[in-house]
């Protein structure tokens, strides 16, 4: 009862030993994070979302996260929270841009809902890359993202965190769409459980 354990999926070791430690570039950044993404998707262990922590100017992977609400009945275990609590960890340190880190980077496959845009700004990241917008979560897969801002990259700005949107946005919204026709299910709290979107 005082203790809270959670846990990726079994094939995350086999799936990163598929990939260098080091990305550089922040594009093959993203299709890394698109491809993770999609292997939730098709091994079904989790919702259509996917992160990493890299170094931003290494592109030294530091952690991954993926969607993990229903397997692991936490609705805060988003991919983007999962990952930042994975290179916390790994770390040893709560603030990602303490003295004597590198600066860090989130890549994620869709912009973050009000929950995990909150952890951003408390993480110590100091960039985003993110590819489909909230509104390409909301028609496509039918996720709520919260009360994100109008101002959403001027208030992650204002912290002095950059944000490029929008990188690979039509290879997000694909992986939003497979999750569909897959027939992945909405989890939505205050919506049924079975409903599925096919």
């Amino acid at each position: 009862m005082n203790q809270l354990n959670l846990s990726l999926p079994d094939w995350i070791n086999s799936f990163l030993n598929e990939y260098p430690k080091i990305i550089p570039d922040p594009e093959k950044q993203m299709r890394f994070v698109l491809a993770l993404t999609e292997r939730n998707i098709r091994e079904e262990t989790g919702g259509p979302f996917g992160s990493a922590v890299f170094e931003r100017d290494s592109g030294k992977l530091v952690s991954v996260g993926v969607n993990v609400v229903v397997r692991q009945n936490c609705s805060a275990a988003h991919a983007e929270m999962m990952a930042l609590m994975l290179a916390q960890k790994e770390l040893g340190h709560f603030d990602l841009g303490a003295d004597g880190f590198p600066g860090h980077r989130l890549v994620t496959s869709g912009k973050m809902c009000a929950m995990c845009l909150g952890n951003v700004c408390w993480s110590g990241v100091s960039e985003v890359l993110s590819s489909a917008e909230p509104e390409d979560v909301e028609k496509i897969a039918g996720f709520d993202e919260g009360p994100t801002p109008p101002d959403y990259n001027a208030q992650l700005e204002r912290r002095g965190i950059k944000i490029v949107p929008e990188l690979l946005r039509s290879e997000g919204r694909a992986v939003l769409q497979l999750y569909v026709d897959l027939g992945g299910k909405v989890y939505n709290a205050r919506h049924s459980q079975e409903s599925s979107l096919t």
